[in-house]
């Protein structure tokens, strides 16, 4: 089962490379880069949230 520290780790990453994006002036390759590092975040955020087949789980 996927843990949530697990997907928030990446989520925040995600968010922490759009704001790079947004705001940096980086240059053609280092934008590129972080484009990949977050398409590759996030293909890893949905197989973490499909690999339970869609089970609803109540969180203490």
């Amino acid at each position: 089962m996927a843990k949530d520290s697990d997907i928030k780790r990446r989520m925040d990453r995600i968010e922490e490379i759009i704001q790079q994006l947004d705001v940096d002036e980086c240059d053609l390759n280092e934008g590129t880069e972080l484009h990949q590092e977050g398409q590759e975040l996030l293909t890893e955020v949905r197989e973490l949230l499909s690999g339970e087949d869609g089970k609803v789980i109540e969180l203490d």
